[in-house]
């Protein structure tokens, strides 16, 4: 009987079940440090096939995406696992071979990379990767354009007044 007593008096101090469930309105202890300001991603997916695209003419971008959104087509391959430099790569080898570029992306795995799929093309696998790498340097030097402008906050100054001619 002590056991069952004792038992009773331990079921009930203890706190219902409900009341443990994280509902995600509680206040950490960081709540209220300030926080990192927000910055515009210079070095994402993003940035990058904006910045690949805007170095390659536009004429060449249709004919090798067949789209006229070019940048989202880029970044999707980029998102898709397709690195920066392999992107360049199979840019230039689509332009120069006529093949879409969706067609070489989808071959890619198959020919064994990027030396295989050069190879069935006819084309230099090595002298395709530098041309690439120097796309690819380009487009990385675009890629600050995306940096945040900085604004003064001191008021402009006046103009001299214009000069008096009698």
């Amino acid at each position: 009987m002590k056991r069952l007593v004792l038992t009773l008096c331990l079921l009930a101090g203890s706190a219902p079940a409900g009341a443990q469930v994280f509902l995600g309105a509680e206040v950490g202890p960081d709540a209220f440090l300030k926080g990192d300001s927000a910055r515009i991603d210079t070095s994402g997916e993003d940035a990058f096939a904006w910045a690949l695209t805007a170095e390659v003419s536009s004429s060449t971008l249709y004919a090798v995406f067949g789209s006229t959104t070019p940048e989202r087509e880029a970044l999707r391959y980029l998102r898709g696992g397709i690195y920066r430099q392999e992107l360049a790569a199979l840019l230039l080898l689509s332009e120069r071979s006529g093949v879409p570029f969706k067609k070489l992306a989808e071959d890619l795995p198959k020919a064994g990379g990027l030396r295989g799929l050069a190879r069935q093309h006819g084309a230099d696998a090595m002298a395709l990767f530098k041309e690439a790498g120097a796309l690819k340097a380009a487009a990385d030097g675009r890629m600050p354009l995306f940096l945040p402008v900085q604004t003064s906050t001191a008021p402009p100054a006046e103009a001299p007044p214009p000069d008096e001619k009698d």
